[in-house]
């Protein structure tokens, strides 16, 4: 089939599990026809006293149920229906959830959602984010994403659950220790300081080891951070989160707590010299994932990640229907960006089902270890 992509917004709602009929709700409201809707869970810090009534705290982790709603909209709804959102399911609370728009090329049968939203205030939103996102084996030698993103403050992780494809089955031997079970860490960071922040991750994490995991950074146009980091006791009137997020609120960025000075910074969204790879993200129904997986493989892909999602129906007569489906995951460098996207395509063209998607938005900072 002959690719046509076209440009479009892609909003990711990442809200705690008990504002799912809210967040259904607002979505029906706004006249988006289908969301596709993921399981997670939102890890924290969780803070409580030393045993036995002695001094100091002990810091362990509490995991809280989430979901992961995606939508794709036109570009110049993303930033109305953010600002609903936020407004909404009063996001600008801290441990509610967090929502971000990223630019993406998509190919898909599917008109774009008519969404009726008016105009709400803007400045509430961020604009110089960066999305981490690592995939890690669940069973992994390293310490867990999520446990080091935590002790270095770098954000609230959002993880969610997948099965690694084509590259464990390329490492030989080795492949016996790595688990195909697959972490999908999502962190959103301040574009100032993402590559600082990344770089410790691999240095706390042992990314750098054989069967370590991958890290990649996505551009984020603009979106809304969940900062509580932390839960439990607290010593003080306001928790160091609570000031920060006050401070951001203030100054509409979070440029003023930069950390990481002399660190090459991609924030700037003008540069795609920077973006050496992309990320292709690809939706289908149950069943149909590993057809895929196998195009983009002999197109020249290493392999993905699938996870399984949900496609809810929201309007008309289907309303209320749920559809299995299973969402993959594949980073691969900028000129190969067009053969996977074919490959892709001409596999989908004779799906029965037409309510498929593609997706492709930039790469960059992509790391994993590389045997010498």
């Amino acid at each position: 089939m002959k690719l046509e992509l076209r440009e479009a917004a892609r909003i990711t709602l990442m809200s705690h599990h008990g504002l799912s009929g809210r967040v259904v709700e607002l979505l029906t409201a706004f006249g988006i026809p289908s969301v596709l809707v993921e399981r997670a869970r939102c890890v924290r810090q969780n803070v409580s006293a030393g045993f036995f009534g002695f001094a100091g705290l002990r810091l362990g982790f509490s995991d809280a149920a989430s979901e992961i709603y995606r939508i794709t909209v036109a570009r110049a709804a993303a930033s109305p229906l953010l600002c609903r959102l936020v407004e909404g399911l009063d996001l600008r609370t801290p441990g509610r959830g967090a929502v971000y728009a990223q630019d993406i090329a998509e190919v898909s049968f599917q008109n774009l959602s008519d969404v009726k939203v008016e105009p709400a205030r803007s400045d509430w939103l961020l604009n110089d984010l960066t999305l981490i996102t690592g995939i890690q084996s669940k069973s992994g030698g390293g310490e867990s994403l999520y446990k080091v993103a935590l002790k270095l403050g770098a954000g609230v992780p959002v993880v969610g659950l997948g099965i690694g494809t084509g590259i464990r089955e390329r490492l030989g031997l080795i492949r016996i220790t790595i688990s195909p079970e697959k972490e999908l860490v999502f962190l959103m960071v301040p574009g100032h300081d993402a590559n600082g922040l990344q770089r410790l991750l691999i240095e706390e994490g042992h990314i750098d080891r054989p069967g370590g995991g991958f890290l990649y950074q996505t551009p984020i146009r603009y979106g809304m951070v969940d900062p509580l980091l932390r839960i439990g006791r607290q010593e003080h009137a306001a928790s160091i989160e609570q000031i920060v997020a006050a401070i951001d609120d203030l100054k509409k960025n979070t440029a003023w707590r930069k950390r990481f000075f002399g660190v090459e910074d991609i924030s700037d969204k003008g540069t795609v010299s920077n973006f050496t790879h992309r990320e292709i993200s690809f939706y289908c129904h149950e069943g149909q994932g590993d057809n895929f997986v196998q195009a983009a493989m002999h197109a020249g892909a290493a392999g993905a990640t699938m996870s399984r999602v949900r496609t809810l129906y929201l309007q008309g007569a289907d309303a209320g229907r749920h559809v299995s489906c299973e969402h993959g995951i594949l980073c691969v460098p900028t000129r190969m960006e067009t053969p996977v996207l074919q490959a892709l395509g001409d596999t989908a063209e004779i799906c029965p089902e037409k309510d498929w998607v593609l997706q492709s938005v930039p790469a960059a900072s992509v790391f994993t270890h590389k045997r010498s």
